[in-house]
């Protein structure tokens, strides 16, 4: 099966897996966050995962129908929308995957004469946001195994690897800066509920980290928002949440949130 094919499927996989969950939910709104975070990792796992390798196979046009079903997701993912809408939606994305398939074979069976679905799983070097040989070490370990989580079809260990190595390089990032105060005085750092003060670093949490390094423009927009689905769906690490929410994390989640923790290391590490 070549790379445009695998695409298809796992989109479609992606799309099924996500109409069971939410058809199979009992408010006639979806309001939870975790709910909508699922939505939009499923959208976002089309425009940042998909789509570009299909576009090097396919034409725009081909394309377009996909790109508006899943901004429409993207747009319900951002208020409380109908569940209806939603199984409606994800109805007509397999529609659209299940033609693209059947009227463009042949254009599927090709190689792309390049492949823009993933990146190198080289270990950049960290010293210029670590000094200390010793951690960039281990930070060039963690990166390792990340990877080896990803390539053995492992991806709750790989999401739990990545979660905490994104904490370790935000941190790193947030120590190097001489003045730390933009870091505490941002909007989005957490604050204690009862003195208002800025929490300590040690009682921040990814998200905390991904909204202010958002805030003080390390990372791009689109970034913290897949990093935000990064940080929920490591939380799957407890049976519990997997049991009741119905999600099971596949290779093509691991290898779609592998790109974004790939893509926030080499912006953490730009001066």
């Amino acid at each position: 099966m070549t790379d445009g094919q695998k695409i298809i499927e796992s989109a479609l996989a992606e799309a099924e897996s996500l109409r069971k969950v939410i058809g199979g939910l009992a408010s006639a709104q979806v309001k939870s966050v975790d709910y909508k975070q699922i939505i939009k990792a499923t959208a976002l796992a089309w425009f940042n995962s998909h789509r570009p390798t299909l576009i090097g196979l396919l034409s725009e046009d081909d394309i377009k129908p996909l790109d508006d079903l899943y901004r429409g997701l993207l747009t319900s993912s951002t208020r409380a929308t109908l569940r209806s809408k939603y199984v409606s939606a994800l109805k007509s994305i397999k529609k659209s995957l299940g033609a693209l398939q059947a009227d463009r074979v042949l254009a599927l069976s090709q190689v792309p004469a390049v492949s823009l679905g993933s990146t190198s799983d080289t270990a950049p070097s960290f010293s210029s946001l670590v000094s200390d040989v010793k951690m960039q070490s281990i930070l060039t370990r963690r990166w390792g195994e990340c990877a080896i989580c990803v390539t053995s079809n492992a991806p709750l260990a790989a999401t739990v690897m990545m979660g905490g190595l994104l904490e370790g390089l935000l941190l790193a990032k947030i120590n190097q800066l001489a003045d730390k105060a933009p870091v505490f005085g941002a909007i989005a750092a957490p604050k204690d509920m009862k003195t208002g003060k800025t929490l300590q670093l040690k009682e921040w949490g990814l998200k905390n980290y991904i909204d202010v390094a958002h805030e003080l423009t390390w990372i791009t927009k689109t970034t913290k928002d897949i990093g935000e689905v990064l940080r929920d769906y490591r939380n799957y690490i407890h049976p519990q949440k997997e049991y009741s929410h119905g999600i099971v994390l596949v290779a093509a989640d691991a290898q779609m949130l592998w790109e974004v923790a790939k893509s926030i290391t080499l912006q953490l590490l730009k001066p």
